[in-house]
């Protein structure tokens, strides 16, 4: 060999070393074997380098780009261990400082920065003429197993991401299940899920039998499930069909699909008559009689039914955003990249096939497809959408019904449940390979070299990852495979686990004998596959057959990882088999397996026979060698029995004696293997059965022998009646017991979901408590309710009227009642059948005062606090001063003033040893690390006092010193954290003994203290408080301050509550613990959520709390744990994310939809001009709550947008492209964005957002442009890819996360810029119809047509079938009835407006002039006329209800007013303008027949309030009956005209109301036909409110008793006809043989004109008639208002269904 050749073979074999090819290998013989020079160059081929290439000069690119890359692509690390790391750069920057950032998969994330020169060095290298360095970093070690991301940025980058690698922390072994540990074993069937037979599949095992098999396997006692690979195969190809050569391993087999489970199926009825036709059940019937699969038959049939059930999907669920639609395209985002790709190589695949038979596979494809992301896939994918759909819907139903299995198998309590097969490869034309192409090998297969069984070797015609490409994508194919397969199962076995250490490469095209072992990174792979197994609660079982590597099975026993043990290869040296003792306790045992004879095959020489028959015997002697050995092996079997006594009676070892196998011994050898140690033991049904055909025939092709066909001779649902089984079944539970915990004893789910049936809001305070309330459980359970709403009830501010201001977390509010009393309403609620929904805080506790523990810790402590980072506090401000410490905005004057005024006061709490500084209630802890400041002040007149010898006042010197020791209030470390602690209450315990012990030391103190708070009238005395003020954690300031400079986040302006950091779990236990126990306890059975929008991330907020009250991790398509609905306004074309874990919302949107439906829309021309005539206001709603927005930015949430603004200049001044974008101009583009924005807020969480929150924010990011005086509107592009997060994309750490962290923060401000720029300021502005401003109202909406609130709320029925349904709350501006009797304007538009000519007239003389205008203005007097329309009582007042009244509207008036923000606000009361108003109000409402506007006002409104009460009548019976939750607000089952809070929260009179309820149900207490004379009192006269309560008794009584039809059922518009049409809403409601129906009157006045009569009868109703269709027109009904009956018919005359009672709600007599 010449010296140039010699160097090409040295260079060749070091990069073969380098990629891991193996010089040679021992055959199983002994002998050895050296790779060829030419094997070498063929697998290096096959890992893609270029065939000519030259290897050291490769080797060397590979070297070299490895010192280029500054961090290699992934590290692998054990939990616990410090993560070192090689770093390599150029020497010329190895001086300059770097950051590390570590991101946890949370977000979560640490930092450090080191300077690459002082590393230990590693190595030095010279690349292309630059000098490198490789260096050693060492990282902390991270506390919790998972993927991590480490980010290194190097000086300049400009926030470019430099470099990334992912950090792998790993758990040291595999998950085990409870089941097996200990001396625990478990025991099970293992089937080819295919061949199992069954009555009711069609042709092929299917998941529905698997269904069958886990509860026959649990009826048995067996606690695990084998099937064979359940990978994704080939839709267009069925005869491809061993699942060890599958399309992709991440995906199913959509052929296991039971077909008939699907959902749609029972909803499709072209699917169903197809199905049904005799033609398909011939089809079917052939199918379940053969003795093997025909899958192109099967697949044939299936996918005709299938392709039907997506039609019906896509046309009946898709296209009206169903939860099953909404369901699916939540599976395909989750699925990704990875989905699409699947599913377009299938629709691919299809076409091409179509085109041409012959094209089979992507390497087959036209060149241009072949990468699964060229332009022309992605021009196929938008064109065949619908094909790729189809396919992501079939992996849909697969993923649904395997999810669905192993919920069945958790629940039936099998110890291990589903154990599945992950094949060793992929078939190189298939989806896996095609979308890792890079990844795989090209030209080379998996194989084994030769061996006894096949001694030419074999190859699979698999292709291998290539081990270098696969750490270059940080084992990302590998993670992905292993967590698509351990997802819904509970054991994984992994084929041919040798793989994660070697496999034998067969170059194409060569024979197996040329072929090669390649090494991977055992270590790395086992430590995912650990990670994986803990991640997914799964075990992990290692096929170790065939030539396992010396050490590698003491490595799979360390990783956790069990053996593969069938008792055919179990073997002593001797040959002999072994006994049940020697069987490692680490492994699964079982006779055979599918590559193996059946056990009647192995006796009867069988599988020899066959091989022989197809020629697969390379010569004679071979086939002679097996067939004597065979010989052996049965007297081998005979005596392994016998050893065991086990051999069965009558029997001998000789074989000759035993001819066939029989049940007995059977039943022997699967006792043998019970005997074992073995934690796992599995059983084929094939054995028991006495089958003699192996599924699989190792060499054989499929033409030749039919390999993943068979089928089992007996079917399913005979196996429990089968004797063979149960005598297996018996001698298992003998010798293993069960691994089935009985339903009994099972830890069953924390929870199930409880649906209210109707719940009732009760406001709690110290004036209606626990005891109030459980007296009135049985009053409500009398009118129907399920559940106590509760107000928070959780310990507020003392004196709270709402709770809302929760200072204690952990204890119930003392002022509602004790413990006990608690206790006592709860046991009251359960006595009656009841239970509660409860208020949750989450958002913000109540501050300042003396009463919040942890906020009183943050002002001690400042950062070091315990409580520090509870609240979302800015501890490194824009302000430096504040730096550390926390803005206080509560004094009434400036700070100067309130200082020299002696309003701050130094105190000493004697028995707690403690210092602080008091605002009157407010109480301001000092900084222990001051007190030397105090006690130290004049020491030297205590050393007088005492003597500086004094034994006292040495100890004392000593406690100053440790006091100003105390680790520093900004040291947020841990361990400095803790020790600050625990000192400064140790001496302050010292400080307190002193002082109780000497009387000098405390006299010292008093009179340092008099000095400090100074005398008023000499500033300097308080110059010592001032500086001792100076170094606390906090700033006091006058609180007006807040508007420009605060640094904690509060609940929209209000200074005393203070935003918490939900996201933060310390903060969520710490916070839910109370609430979490009364869930535990079964005390609460749902939550309300309040003001999620201020929270960091809402939807992992819901999902945690969902998770804390289920006890366990949410599964898809698992019922919720509790009834979850949440306080959202949402806008009009808003719609909730569907990924949330909730039932709803609370109620607002529907509240104003029904209430827009008594709106005359025809009427809003004309009210819009009475009102701008009157007012003056010409703006439209959109345009005031633009203003409105802008007003609340610049003012009271001014700080908020300098903190967001000073967040968006460092992000633009990190980068060079954004870096002149100036301070003021963001804050600008920022507000105006805020101010166009169209909803409260986004949701964008971590860098991922829906399309909803992208078209939000690019709809608000344009106006705002067009908006603009900017100049350079290129800041507003910057804004919208910062809010969208897509300017992150690529970036570094140190860019990306203060971006994303903006774009969520940003979502904290928008929301409360919307509630107090619309809610609380434009609502308050703008009047033209009051009733229509209400909490998530659109003003600008006027009214609804009758068939856009059927189809809001049929989308409802859908989307949210359990939301809320509210029509007053504690929020509401206006009371539901007060509301419907201000909508009667909207009819009489001419007579409202000569009303305001005339009292415009009559009260122009009781107006004052203020500051040169009238007041109240135009505005203010028209909002006071329509308050007074909406609230006046029904009966004429006395003197006293009058004054009563009018202190009502003054209070709401002056609320009004300041709200309004125009004339008079909350932070400058204007105090001359709201006493004209007030003077004006009193004035109005004056007592005396001298009034002249009383006179006009109160004749005018009793037909205004007549036609009111008609409104609210069938508003009430609408919220009760329609899909949700109704909910009655406090008192409102009577007529309410209430305002907006307090009015809303005064007193309920309760008895009245339980006085009422049983005179109503009296009145119907005889036979229905008796009811409408009954009734007559009621609708005579309804000013007593007995007909609204017996509407809502009646109707909450039938959703008791047809729960289901109110709860889950269908939603049916109903047409009308006839001269009166429009004034009718009716629709059905209808589940199974049950049905109602309900009819309502509409917009009154128009209807009656201004007759005070009810709209009864065919006098009123002519020829008006209702329209049932065919499934309705057959039922006779019953009214249940009225009791009259009606006959079945298809029209029904709405006179005769409102003859006597002014709504109706229709029941089907006897059922449909």
């Amino acid at each position: 060999m010449s010296v140039a050749d010699e160097k090409r073979h040295d260079g060749l074999a070091q990069l073969a070393a380098h990629c891991g090819i193996s010089v040679g290998y021992e055959d199983v013989w002994g002998g050895t074997h050296a790779t060829s020079e030419k094997t070498l160059r063929a697998l290096l081929t096959a890992m893609h380098f270029p065939a000519d290439g030259d290897p050291a000069t490769l080797l060397q690119g590979l070297e070299e780009d490895e010192w280029r890359r500054l961090l290699p692509p992934v590290k692998v690390v054990a939990l616990g261990e410090t993560p070192t790391l090689a770093v390599s750069l150029p020497v010329a920057r190895a001086g300059q400082p770097h950051r590390w950032i570590l991101s946890a998969e949370n977000g979560t994330a640490s930092s450090g920065e080191f300077e690459p020169a002082k590393l230990p060095r590693l190595a030095e290298q010279r690349v292309d003429g630059v000098d490198f360095l490789r260096g050693e970093l060492q990282l902390p070690a991270p506390s919790e197993a998972g993927y991590y991301r480490l980010e290194v940025e190097q000086p300049g980058s400009g926030g470019l991401a430099q470099v990334a690698m992912t950090l792998v922390v790993a758990p040291a072994s595999c998950y085990l299940p409870d089941a097996v540990q200990g001396d625990g074993r478990v025991w099970g069937p293992t089937v080819q899920l295919y061949g199992v037979r069954s009555r009711r599949n069609w042709g092929i095992g299917d998941f529905g039998d698997l269904r069958t098999l886990i509860d026959l396997s649990a009826d048995a006692g067996g606690g695990v499930i084998g099937v064979n690979p359940l990978h994704a195969l080939f839709p267009d190809d069925p005869a491809r069909i061993s699942p060890y050569s599958p399309s992709s391993r991440c995906f199913v087999n959509v052929l296991y699909i039971d077909v008939e489970a699907v959902p749609e199926f029972s909803e499709c009825e072209a699917a169903r008559k197809l199905v049904a036709s005799e033609r398909f059940q011939g089809r079917l019937r052939r199918l379940r009689v053969a003795d093997v699969v025909d899958y192109a038959e099967v697949s044939a049939a299936k996918r005709e039914v299938l392709a039907a059930l997506y039609r019906h999907f896509r046309d009946q669920l898709l296209a009206n955003d169903s939860a099953r639609a909404r369901a699916f395209r939540l599976f395909r985002a989750q699925g990704g990249q990875t989905l699409e790709l699947h599913a377009r190589f299938e629709a691919l695949q299809a076409h091409f096939q179509q085109e041409n038979p012959a094209i089979w596979g992507w390497p087959a494809w036209p060149e241009e497809f072949r990468d699964p992301l060229a332009a022309a896939v992605a021009a196929f994918a938008d064109e065949h959408a619908e094909a790729i759909e189809y396919s992501a819907w079939l992996q849909w139903l697969a993923d649904e019904q395997l999810t669905a299995l192993g919920q069945q198998s958790w629940r039936r309590g099998l110890g291990v449940g589903l154990y599945q097969d992950l094949a060793v490869g992929v078939n190189p034309g298939g989806s896996e390979a095609w979308a890792w192409q890079n990844a795989f090998a090209s030209a080379a297969y998996v194989g084994a070299p030769p061996d006894e069984f096949n001694p030419v070797g074999q190859d699979w015609g698999l292709p291998p990852l290539v081990p270098h490409r696969l750490r270059e994508a940080a084992y990302a194919p590998f993670i992905a495979m292993l967590r698509a397969n351990m997802r819904h199962c509970g054991a994984l076995r992994i084929d041919h686990v040798m793989g994660l250490a070697r496999l034998f490469w067969v170059p194409v095209g060569r024979p197996a004998t040329e072929g090669a072992y390649v090494n991977y990174r055992l270590a790395d792979l086992l430590a995912i596959v650990a990670l994986e197994s803990q991640r997914n609660r799964c075990m992990v079982i290692g096929e170790d057959l065939g030539t396992v590597p010396d050490g590698f099975r003491s490595r799979l026993a360390t990783a956790g990882v069990l053996s593969y043990r069938p008792f055919l290869f179990e073997r002593s040296k001797d040959g002999n088999f072994k006994p049940p003792a020697e069987y490692p306790r680490q492994a699964l045992v079982a006779v055979s397996t599918h590559d193996l004879p059946t056990l009647k095959g192995f006796w009867k020489g069988h599988d020899i026979d066959t091989r022989a028959a197809l020629q697969l015997f390379p010569d004679e002697a071979q086939f002679e060698q097996m067939v004597v050995d065979r010989a052996q092996d049965r007297a081998r079997f005979l005596m392994a029995l016998k050893h065991a006594d086990l051999l069965p009676e009558g029997a001998s070892v000789h074989p000759f004696s035993v001819s066939e196998i029989t049940q007995d011994f059977a039943v022997a050898i699967h006792a043998f293997l019970a005997r074992t140690p073995a934690q796992l033991l599995v059983v084929q049904p094939e054995d028991i059965l006495g089958t003699i055909e192996q599924a699989n025939l190792p060499g054989s092709r499929d033409d030749q022998h039919p390999n993943w066909r068979r089928r089992l001779p007996l079917d399913l649902e005979d196996w429990p009646q089968d004797g063979r089984f149960a005598a297996v079944g018996e001698q298992l539970i003998n010798e293993r017991g069960t691994a089935v915990v009985p339903p009994e004893e099972m830890a069953m789910p924390s929870r199930t979901t409880v649906i209210p049936r109707a719940t009732y809001r009760m406001q709690f305070n110290r004036d209606f408590t626990f005891a109030q309330a459980g007296a009135l459980s049985s009053y409500l359970a009398a009118l129907g309710i399920s559940h106590c709403y509760a107000s928070p009830y959780l310990r507020a501010r003392p004196g709270s009227t709402h709770g809302y201001d929760i200072v204690g977390h952990a204890e119930l509010n003392p002022e509602i009642g004790t413990p006990q009393e608690f206790e006592d309403f709860a046991a009251a609620l359960k006595e009656n059948g009841l239970s509660q929904v409860i208020d949750v805080v989450p958002n913000h506790m109540g501050i300042m005062g003396s009463d919040n523990a942890w906020w009183l810790d943050v002002l001690e402590n400042g950062p070091a606090s315990a409580w520090g980072a509870f609240f979302d506090i800015d501890w490194d401000p824009l302000n430096r001063e504040l730096k550390g410490k926390v803005l206080l905005p509560l004094l009434g004057a400036h700070y100067g003033q309130v200082l020299n005024a002696g309003e701050l006061r130094l105190d000493y709490d004697a028995v707690r040893g403690e210092f602080s500084i008091f605002y009157y209630q407010h109480r301001l802890p000092v900084d222990p690390a001051s007190y030397p400041r105090i006690v130290g002040h004049r020491r030297e007149r205590l050393a007088a006092t005492l003597g500086e010898g004094h034994e006292r006042y040495g100890e004392l010197e000593t406690l100053l010193t440790a006091f100003g020791h105390l680790p520093a209030r900004t040291n947020s470390k841990a361990p400095k954290m803790a020790e600050r602690q625990r000192d400064k209450e140790v001496h302050k315990r010292h400080l307190a003994a002193f002082t109780d012990a000497n009387a000098d030391i405390a006299h010292h103190i008093a009179d340092n203290l008099a000095e400090f708070n100074g005398r008023p009238g000499h500033p300097a005395s308080f110059d010592l408080l001032h500086e001792l003020i100076q170094v606390q954690g906090y700033r006091l300031a006058y609180w007006r301050v807040a508007c420009d400079e605060i640094n904690y986040r509060r609940f929209f302006d209000i200074n005393d509550l203070a935003a918490l950091r939900m996201e933060d779990p310390a903060v969520f236990d710490a916070t839910h613990h109370l609430i979490l126990d009364l869930v535990a306890q079964g005390k609460v059975e749902g939550l309300r959520i309040d003001h999620p929008d201020g929270m960091f991330d809402p939807g992992a907020y819901f999902r945690q709390l969902q998770q804390a009250a289920g006890g366990k991790p949410l599964t898809p398509g698992e019922a919720l744990p509790i009834y979850l609905v949440i306080e959202k306004i949402l806008a009009e074309h808003e719609r909730l994310p569907d990924d949330w874990p909730i039932h709803g919302a609370t109620g607002y949107r529907f509240s104003n939809l029904v209430n827009n439906l008594f709106v005359d829309t025809a009427s809003e021309r004309r009210m819009t001009r009475i009102y701008r005539d009157f007012t003056g206001v010409d703006s439209d709603f959109e345009e005031l709550a633009y203003d409105a927005k802008k007003l609340i930015m610049h003012t009271a949430l001014a700080s908020e947008f300098s903190v967001l603004a000073n967040r968006l200049a460092r992000i633009a001044a990190a980068d060079r492209d954004t870096c002149d974008y100036t301070f003021n101009g963001l804050r600008e583009a920022l507000i105006e964005v805020v101010a166009c924005f169209p909803v409260y807020r986004s949701y964008v969480a971590y860098g991922e957002l829906s399309a909803d929150d992208r078209r939000h924010i690019a709809w608000a990011v344009a106006v705002a442009k067009k908006r603009s005086p900017l100049f350079d509107t290129g800041i507003y592009d910057f804004l919208e890819g910062v809010l969208t997060t897509d300017l992150a994309r690529g970036r570094s750490a140190s860019y990306r996360e203060p971006l994303e962290a903006f774009a969520m923060k940003f979502q904290q401000v928008s929301s409360p810029v919307m509630a107090k720029g619309v809610e609380d300021t434009a609502f308050y502005r703008y009047h033209r119809l009051s009733s229509l401003n209400d909490v998530g109202g659109e003003p600008r909406r006027f009214g609804i047509s009758v068939a856009a609130f059927h189809a809001a709320t049929r989308t409802r029925a859908v989307r949210w079938p359990h939301n809320m349904l509210a029509t007053s709350t504690h929020d509401s501006k206006r009371s539901e009835d007060a509301r419907a009797r201000i909508n009667v304007l909207s009819e009489i538009p001419a007579a409202w407006k000569l009303m305001l000519k005339r009292w415009r007239r009559l009260n122009r003389g009781r107006k004052h002039l203020v500051d040169g205008v009238d007041a109240p203005s135009r505005n203010d007097e028209y909002l006071l006329y329509q308050t007074l329309v909406g609230t006046w009582p029904l009966t004429p007042p006395n003197d006293e209800e009058l004054a009563d009244y009018r202190t009502r509207i003054d209070a709401y008036m002056i609320k009004a007013l300041r709200e309004g923000k125009e004339h008079s606000s909350w932070v400058q009361v204007n105090s001359e303008y709201e006493g004209a108003v007030s003077d004006f109000v009193h004035a109005l409402l004056a007592p005396g027949d001298k009034n002249l506007f009383l006179a006009d006002f109160v004749p005018m409104l009793q037909t205004i309030s007549h036609h009111g009460l008609i409104n609210a009548l069938a508003q009430a019976l609408i919220k009760v009956t329609s899909p949700g939750v109704p909910d009655i607000y406090q008192g409102c089952e009577l007529w309410q005209f209430n305002l907006v809070d307090p009015d809303n929260r005064r007193p309920v009179d309760f008895a009245l109301r339980r006085e009422l309820l049983a005179q109503v149900q009296a009145l119907v207490d005889a036979p229905p036909e008796q009811w409408p004379e009954r009734l007559q009192p009621l609708v005579a006269d309804m000013s007593d409110g007995r007909i609204k309560l017996y509407t809502l008794w009646q109707s909450l009584a039938l959703r008791a008793r047809w729960p289901e039809v109110l709860e889950q059922g269908d939603y049916l518009p109903l047409k009308v006809s006839g001269e009166h049409a429009a004034h009718i809403c009716a629709y059905a409601r209808r589940h199974g043989e049950r049905a109602l129906v309900v009819v309502v009157p509409l917009l009154p006045v128009r209807l009656l004109g201004d007759n005070r009569v009810l709209p009864l009868g065919h006098e009123v109703w002519t020829d008006t008639v209702l329209e049932l269709p065919d499934g309705l027109a057959a039922a006779g009904w019953r009214n249940l208002l009225s009791g009259e009956s009606h006959s079945a018919s298809a029209q029904l005359p709405i006179g005769a269904i409102l003859a006597s009672f002014p709504v109706a709600l229709l029941a089907a007599e006897g059922g449909l």
